[in-house]
């Protein structure tokens, strides 16, 4: 695919222009403002810029964390800046500038580019998608706080209330510092292809990585309904050894069958349970990529069942 040979460069190429656009809508506000409260800013705008652009240059799941927390947060300033009266064609040029930014830093095929910045030697990381749980509110609200960090000390240095703004940057390093924490485990999420086999990394849902080897796989193909109870079941009830991963996350789940029981820590309801498992599914964001690797790589390709 297109995609996939283009890499990371499509949104390194759009950040790098995002002065200007982003930085051109953003300039029109601080014109407006007092000298110096705008230079302020304007240096931390700089220096939000540059990391950012290192963080694309330089992949790795806390490169993809970053983008991930300041993209977004690009999109929403500039929606401020226009809510507060400030539409024109070129706050609607950085609108929309930094909404194509956002699209592609959340594009899977980044997503695993940038895992892999930090992969050693043979391996072959393949992110997995985030589970329900996580996207109905706890992210975003994790997202909020760290945009609530960046932001609101800048306004109030714009209103040259610089006591009040000194308060809101210690604040605010304490905000961003314990929300993306809280973010960057979803990006520490993947399935690793390693010379034995392949590793399940999971620090949401197990509380050790888990090694299945090449031998002891029997199959990996598209998962079974879990809630069959005819024919190929492999529901928790009747069938103790099956575990599901995903967490409802949406996409293709793929489901991996062992030859015998494994052990595995798993996080369930905040503590830490040991089960023997000999099925377990899981959905990785690419999961047609993931199947071609495990070909490659000597692993079965086949369903649950056969």
């Amino acid at each position: 695919m297109l995609l996939d040979r283009l890499g990371l460069w499509p949104a390194r190429a759009i950040w790098l222009l995002a002065p200007l656009t982003i930085g051109a809508a953003l300039a029109q506000v601080l014109e407006s403002e007092a000298s110096t409260p705008a230079l302020i800013v304007e240096i931390s705008l700089w220096i939000a810029w540059f990391a950012v652009l290192v963080a694309t240059l330089a992949p790795s799941p806390r490169s993809l964390t970053i983008i991930r927390v300041i993209a977004p947060a690009a999109f929403a300033a500039l929606l401020l800046v226009g809510l507060s009266g400030h539409w024109n064609g070129t706050t609607l040029l950085g609108l929309g500038w930094a909404a194509l930014f956002t699209a592609v830093v959340f594009l899977p095929t980044v997503g695993d580019g940038m895992i892999n910045g930090s992969a050693y030697g043979s391996e072959r990381r393949m992110a997995l998608r985030p589970p329900a749980f996580v996207l109905l509110g706890p992210a975003q609200l994790a997202w909020l706080l760290a945009f609530a960090g960046l932001v609101t000390w800048a306004v109030l240095v714009l209103a040259e209330r610089y006591v009040l703004a000194g308060l809101a940057a210690a604040g605010g390093v304490v905000a961003v510092w314990a929300s993306t924490r809280i973010l960057h485990q979803l990006s520490r999420r993947w399935i690793v292809f390693v010379p034995a086999g392949f590793v399940i990394h999971d620090p949401v849902l197990l509380v050790d990585s888990v090694l299945f080897r090449r031998n002891e796989v029997t199959a990996l193909g598209p998962a079974l309904d879990p809630l069959a109870t005819t024919g190929g079941d492999r529901s928790t009830a009747d069938h103790p050894g099956y575990h599901d991963l995903s967490a409802g996350a949406l996409g293709l789940a793929l489901e991996v069958v062992l030859r015998d029981p494994t052990p595995v820590t798993i996080r369930e309801r905040g503590q830490a349970r040991i089960v023997e498992l000999d099925e377990l599914v899981f959905t990785p964001t690419l999961p047609g990529a993931m199947l071609r690797e495990a070909r490659i790589r000597g692993l079965k390709i086949a369903a649950a069942d056969s």
